[in-house]
């Protein structure tokens, strides 16, 4: 029975790692072979690093680049920055039972831009801030700013922020309410125990949440799709070689340049915050 069950459960693990096999690394394959010049486009001239030393080396790609990974960064810096009181709220909420319709509109709202396509994201920024938006009417000066890094960065910060307030609910839910208040009893101000207590415990999850989200929002094509005129991040660049001319090869080398520095920012997330957890377990 226990040989049964073992090789049963060996199956159901070779089945599950069967899909993202399937899906992440046989395409990955392809994209390497495509951007070596041993793929299946008809420019392909056999094997070379030429399409990706011009990946890493073009100009206007790393420009791209650049600006994908501020804008990124950025928006997941300040998403961070807004989850935290909003997971401090509903855990409390939650510990005191005081969980009602403001707490469940407001769970709808942050759970929102995950069901919402990038492109519909773009949508909602250049009904707000475009040059006919909501506020362009009343206010001239963000007349267009949908258009502009700026406007790109709060539309990222909208798409990131569900992605960092939900990995760090739970912890928010596990801290035990009893530090904070001996350190109040004991003559600590709010703001003393938040940043000696609360924030302490919830950096290591707000770290890796922090890295995963930034990878996803490094590789978003809808948001930026719907509102780059001048900005330009790397995923277009990636289409737009694709598209224009069907350069796979050059299109497979910016894919794989983009995916790295995807997998680079989750990896560093998961290591700081491992780092983070072993300091604290001293």
């Amino acid at each position: 029975m226990p040989l049964a069950r073992r090789a049963a459960g060996a199956a159901a693990v070779a089945v599950a790692l069967a899909v993202p096999a399937a899906f992440g690394v046989f395409p990955l394959l392809v994209l390497a072979a495509n951007a070596l010049g041993m793929g299946i486009a008809p420019a392909d001239e056999g094997p070379t690093l030429a399409h990706l030393s011009a990946a890493l080396t073009s100009p206007s790609a790393q420009q791209a680049l650049g600006n994908s990974i501020l804008i990124a960064g950025g928006s997941v810096v300040a998403a961070a920055v807004l989850a935290v009181p909003l997971v401090l709220r509903q855990a409390h909420a939650e510990r005191t039972g005081r969980r009602g319709l403001r707490l469940a509109l407001m769970d709808g709202l942050l759970t929102l831009p995950i069901a919402l396509p990038g492109i519909v994201i773009g949508f909602f920024a250049i009904v707000l801030v475009g040059r006919t938006g909501l506020f362009a009417l009343a206010w001239e000066d963000v007349s267009g700013l949908a258009y502009t890094a700026t406007g790109m960065l709060v539309a990222y910060v909208y798409f990131s922020l569900p992605r960092v307030v939900g990995p760090l609910r739970a912890v928010a839910r596990e801290i035990d309410a009893a530090l904070a208040e001996t350190a109040a009893t004991l003559g600590a101000s709010p703001i003393r125990v938040l940043f000696t207590i609360t924030l302490p415990l919830l950096l290591p999850a707000l770290v890796e949440a922090a890295g995963t989200a930034a990878a996803v929002a490094l590789g978003g094509y809808g948001t930026v799709a719907t509102l780059s005129e001048g900005v330009r991040l790397l995923p277009l660049n990636v289409v737009n070689a694709l598209s224009t001319g069907y350069r796979l090869a050059e299109s497979s080398a910016l894919a794989i340049l983009l995916a790295a520095t995807a997998v680079v920012a989750m990896l560093l997330g998961r290591l700081c915050a491992t780092g983070l957890r072993r300091v604290m377990s001293r």
